[in-house]
C-alpha cells in the first residue's frame, strides 16, 4: 500500500509539473508564433539615415525606416487608424527629403537623406529598442500592429494639388491646431487652424513649470532689471505669436524653445521673484495632432478622415518608388 501511495504521489507531482511549467511554456510559445509576422516588405526603396545615437550612417529600406518612426513617434497602444495616419504622414515627410527624388536631404548631415534626431527630422528607434520600452506581454502585439499600420498604407502619401505637403505633426494641440504662419514665417493653405476636441485624453494636455527670474532672464538674454515679458500678439487659439522680453522681441516658438516650455500656448504668473508658467498642449500645434488622431480613431473615424481633418483640402494618393 505504501508503494502504491508513493507511486500515486509521484504521478500527481509529475502532472502538476506539466500543468504549471510545461503547459504555460507551450502556450506562450504558441502565442508568440501566432504573432510573428514577416518584417514589412513594402516601400522597398533605399535611403541613407544618419543615426544620431550611434553617429553612423545606416542604409535601410523606406519600409524599415517607417516602422522605426511610427514606433518612436506615436504610442503603440494608440488605435490602428491613428497609427496608419502617422505612417502616411511620416512617409510623406520622408519622401519629400529623399535626394534621389529631388529632396534636399538632411541639412545637418549632407551625406544622409534624413536623421533620427526628432528636433531636426523625425524620431526613429530600432525594433529591439522599441520592444524593450513596452510591457513584455504586449511586445509582439504592439510590433505586429505597427507592421500592420505601415503595410496597409503602402505607398500612401498626403498631397495638395498634386504635390507632397510639408507633413508636420505634433503631440497635443490642446483645443485647436495652428496656422503655419503664426508659428513659422510661411503660410500654407493646407496648414490651417482647426478646432480639436479629440486630444483631451492626452497626459500632456497641461503642465505647470516654475522658474526664478534670474533663470528666465538668463535664458532670454536679459538682465533681471529689464525683464518685461509682455505678449504683443497672440493667435486666435491663444498661442503666443510675439512677446517683448525687455530689450528683445521673440516669436512664440523661439520663446518656448528658450524656456523649455511644452507649448507656446502659455500664460504665467510673476510673483516674489518666481515665474509660474502654465502651458496647454505639447508641440508647435501645426498639422496633425497625434493625440487628436487617436481620439478621432476612438470615435470611429478612418485614416483618410483623420488626415483630411488636420490637413485642409488634401488628397491621399499612392506613389510607387523604385527599389
Amino acid at each position: 500500500m505504501n508503494l502504491r501511495l508513493l507511486k500515486g504521489i509521484g504521478l500527481t507531482l509529475l502532472l502538476l509539473f506539466a500543468l504549471l511549467i510545461l503547459l504555460p511554456a507551450v502556450i506562450v510559445r504558441g502565442c508568440n508564433r501566432g504573432f510573428k509576422s514577416p518584417e514589412v516588405d513594402v516601400d522597398p526603396c533605399r535611403l541613407a539615415v544618419w543615426n544620431h545615437k550611434t553617429e553612423k550612417l545606416e542604409q535601410m529600406s523606406l519600409g524599415e525606416y517607417l516602422l522605426g518612426v511610427v514606433a518612436a513617434e506615436m504610442p503603440a497602444e494608440f488605435h490602428l487608424e491613428a497609427l496608419k495616419a502617422q505612417a502616411i504622414v511620416a512617409r510623406t515627410y520622408t519622401i519629400a527629403k529623399l535626394r534621389a527624388y529631388g529632396g534636399a536631404g538632411c541639412a545637418k548631415h549632407p551625406q544622409a537623406d534624413i536623421c533620427t534626431d526628432s528636433t531636426h527630422c523625425q524620431a526613429w528607434t530600432g525594433k529591439e529598442e522599441a520592444r524593450a520600452k513596452w510591457p513584455f506581454f504586449r511586445q509582439n502585439a504592439y510590433w505586429h500592429k505597427i507592421l500592420k499600420a505601415v503595410s496597409e498604407t503602402q505607398g500612401q502619401v498626403v498631397t495638395y494639388q498634386g504635390k507632397l505637403i510639408d507633413a508636420v505633426y505634433h503631440s497635443t494641440c490642446g483645443g485647436s491646431t495652428e496656422n503655419s504662419e503664426d508659428v513659422w514665417s510661411n503660410e500654407f493653405p493646407y496648414l490651417r487652424a482647426v478646432p480639436c476636441e479629440y486630444c483631451a485624453h492626452s497626459p500632456r494636455l497641461t503642465e505647470t513649470l516654475r522658474m526664478n527670474e534670474m533663470e528666465v532672464a538668463a535664458k532670454l538674454g536679459e538682465d533681471i532689471a529689464s525683464l518685461k515679458l509682455e505678449v504683443t500678439a497672440r493667435s486666435a487659439s491663444g498661442r503666443i505669436i510675439q512677446v517683448d522680453a525687455g530689450t528683445q522681441v521673440y516669436r512664440g516658438l523661439d520663446f518656448r524653445t528658450r524656456l523649455g516650455l511644452r507649448s507656446s500656448k502659455v500664460t504665467w504668473l510673476r510673483e516674489k521673484g518666481v515665474l509660474t508658467f502654465t502651458t496647454i498642449g505639447y508641440g508647435h500645434g501645426v498639422g496633425l495632432c497625434q493625440y487628436g488622431a487617436d481620439g478621432m480613431a476612438a470615435q470611429g473615424f478612418n485614416v483618410r478622415e483623420i488626415l483630411s481633418y488636420y490637413y485642409t483640402g488634401v488628397q491621399v494618393l499612392r506613389v510607387r518608388l523604385e527599389e
